[in-house]
C-alpha cells in the first residue's frame, strides 16, 4: 500500500496550513485552531464521500459495463505509437507525476502556501508548478476491450514511486507502468464514429479543393466536352463524385466501433486513477476521513480549551 500524497492528502494540506499561518500572523492560536476544525470537517465530508462512492459502486466488466458512472479495472496501456515519457527520468510509462523541490534554499510562507495549493487539486496557477502531472490519454485495457482515460484533474494514487536529488534539488517522480493493473472510477461515454451533415459538406468541400490542385486530373475526369473548362454540368458532376468518396468512407467509419471515453463529472466527482484494488482505495479514502475527523475533533477541543482560559 502506497503512503498518501506527501504531508496531509489533497486539498486539505493547503487549508491546514492556511489555518497555521492565520494563527501565526495573527497571534490567536484560537483562531487558526478554529479554521483548521472546519477545514478537518470539510476534508472528512470530501473523502468520506470518495469512500462511499467506492464502495457503493460495483466493478464491470468493460465490455459489458453501461454507460454513466462506472468502476472499473484492467490493465493501463499507452497508445500506439504514443507512448507517453516522464520529463525527469525519461522513463516509458502510461503516466506520471513529477515534483522538482529546491533544496538549496528555504521556502517562506507564501512560497510554501503556493506549493500547497498547487499539490492539492491545483488551485493555484500554472506559472513554474512545482508539480508535473501528465494530462496526455491512456488506454484501459480489458480483454479485447478498451477506453481511453482523460486523467486530467484526475485523484491518482499509485504505488510507484522514486526520490533522488540531483544539483540541489529534490526530485520525486511517480508513475503507472505500462500493462500494470489499475482501478478506476468515473463517467463512462460513447463517442460514437458518426458525421453530422455539416461534417459531410466540409469533407465534400476539402475533396474538391483536393481535386482542384490537380487540375489537369480534374480536367480529364469531368470536362467532357473538351474545351479545357468546367461547366456547370460538369462541375455538378465532379461534386457528386466527390460526394460518392465522402460518403463510402463515412460509411466506412461508422463500421468501426465505438469509442468508450472515461473522464471525471461534475456531478459524479473527479476522475479516480489507482493502482490499488477496489477495497484498498475504499480503505484508503476511509482512512482519509476518519483522519481529517480527528484533526478537525482535536483542534475543536483545544479550542474550546482556549476560549476557557
Amino acid at each position: 500500500m502506497p503512503a498518501p500524497s506527501p504531508l496531509l492528502p489533497g486539498l486539505g494540506l493547503a487549508l491546514y496550513l492556511l489555518a497555521v499561518a492565520a494563527s501565526l500572523l495573527g497571534g490567536e492560536a484560537r483562531h487558526g485552531l478554529l479554521i483548521a476544525a472546519a477545514v478537518g470537517l470539510i476534508g472528512w465530508r470530501l473523502n468520506y464521500r470518495h469512500y462511499r462512492q467506492i464502495a457503493d459502486t460495483p466493478t464491470s466488466r468493460l465490455a459489458s459495463a453501461a454507460l454513466g458512472q462506472v468502476e472499473l479495472c484492467g490493465q493501463a496501456r499507452c497508445h500506439p505509437g504514443a507512448p507517453n515519457h516522464s520529463p525527469l527520468s525519461g522513463r516509458r510509462c502510461a503516466w506520471y507525476r513529477c515534483w522538482r523541490i529546491d533544496e538549496r534554499g528555504k521556502l517562506d510562507w507564501e512560497d510554501w502556501l503556493t506549493w500547497a495549493m498547487q499539490r492539492s487539486n491545483r488551485l493555484a496557477t500554472r506559472t513554474n508548478p512545482p508539480e508535473v502531472s501528465s494530462d496526455d490519454s491512456f488506454l484501459l485495457v480489458d480483454g479485447d476491450a478498451e477506453a481511453t482515460i482523460l486523467p486530467e484533474a484526475a485523484q491518482v494514487a499509485v504505488r510507484r514511486r522514486r526520490r533522488w536529488h540531483e544539483d540541489g534539488m529534490l526530485l520525486i517522480e511517480e508513475w503507472i507502468d505500462e500493462g500494470e493493473a489499475i482501478y478506476v472510477r468515473g463517467q463512462l461515454r460513447r463517442l460514437e464514429p458518426r458525421a453530422s451533415a455539416l461534417d459531410l459538406r466540409l469533407d465534400i468541400g476539402a475533396k474538391l479543393a483536393e481535386w482542384k490542385h490537380d487540375k489537369e486530373d480534374l480536367l480529364r475526369r469531368f470536362d467532357l466536352d473538351g474545351d479545357g473548362q468546367l461547366s456547370e454540368q460538369e462541375w455538378s458532376l465532379a461534386r457528386a463524385a466527390a460526394q460518392g468518396e465522402v460518403l463510402a468512407l463515412q460509411q466506412e467509419l461508422a463500421r468501426q466501433p465505438a469509442s468508450l471515453l472515461l473522464q471525471g463529472d461534475d456531478q459524479g466527482g473527479p476522475l479516480i486513477i489507482t493502482t490499488l484494488s477496489p477495497q484498498q482505495s475504499a480503505r484508503l479514502f476511509r482512512r482519509r476521513a476518519w483522519l481529517h475527523a480527528a484533526v478537525a475533533l482535536a483542534c475543536a477541543l483545544a479550542w474550546l480549551k482556549l476560549t476557557r482560559f
